[in-house]
């Protein structure tokens, strides 16, 4: 006779409490990662300042100034697809001391897939998700110089720290930019006569920490040979988070 031996089932119970505790356990010890579009948070109410660095050429003469630029997400409205969009106003004073001048707006569309912005009525793509090193997008899918194909938008150094202004970002990614002309929609940048290249680095938990615009045009009418010693027109606009807050 085959004796089978069972378990009391206060035993049983203790044991089934004991390993549902020890999933729970598990699954609150896990990190739950940040969401992608955390890298460009948006929040009615708070603000982002930065230092701006303007160097300017005319026949190869600079010129340098320096201001500051304040983002404040002001509110919220309902789009014409039904998405939610958040205002932007750009302030800007000489320094530090000054009083903020309103100076322009733009609008926020953040999606699960995406973080679009509207600024002098063009729409860009600015982010997708997820982010991957060396993915590319087209940033002008929603304006007047969609190509259908282009490709003008990239990501580089995902997930990498970023130090500015001495402080450093451990989790950032980084865009950079095919600049086009904004008449004809071709490139800007030849890299010989013309250079046109525009970088951008977001922090998770952040957003914009770091903005850098490059444009040169080394040779004017008539004949000339491309000198990069010899700047025609240029600009080369820096923007460096200095602080984010709630106001």
């Amino acid at each position: 006779m085959t004796q089978r031996y069972t378990r009391p089932l206060g035993q049983l119970l203790l044991i089934g409490s004991l390993a549902l505790a020890a999933v729970a356990c598990t699954k609150s010890n896990e990190e739950t990662p940040a969401p992608e579009n955390d890298y460009y948070p948006v929040t009615v109410g708070t603000y982002r300042t930065y230092a701006v660095t303007d160097s300017l050429w005319r026949d190869n003469v600079l010129t340098v100034q320096q201001f500051q630029f304040r983002e404040r997400v002001a509110g919220t409205f309902t789009d014409a697809s039904g998405q939610t969009a958040y205002n932007v106003i750009r302030s800007r004073r000489a320094t530090a001391t000054e009083a903020w001048q309103d100076d322009s707006t733009l609008v926020l569309l953040p999606t699960d897939r995406t973080l679009q912005q509207i600024r002098n009525n063009r729409r860009t793509v600015e982010l997708v998700f997820p982010t991957r090193t060396g993915y590319s997008w087209n940033r002008d899918a929603y304006n007047a110089l969609d190509t259908v194909t282009a490709q003008n938008r990239q990501y580089q150094q995902v997930g990498e720290s970023y130090t500015v202004n001495g402080r450093t970002y451990e989790r950032t990614v980084t865009t950079t930019d095919t600049e086009l002309n904004t008449a004809t929609g071709t490139t800007l940048d030849d890299g010989l006569y013309n250079v046109a290249k525009y970088r951008q680095v977001y922090a998770q938990g952040v957003g914009p920490v770091a903005r850098v615009r490059r444009r040169f045009v080394y040779c004017g009418t008539g004949n000339c040979v491309p000198s990069k010693t010899n700047i025609y027109r240029g600009q080369v606009r820096r923007e460096t988070l200095l602080e984010t807050g709630n106001l």
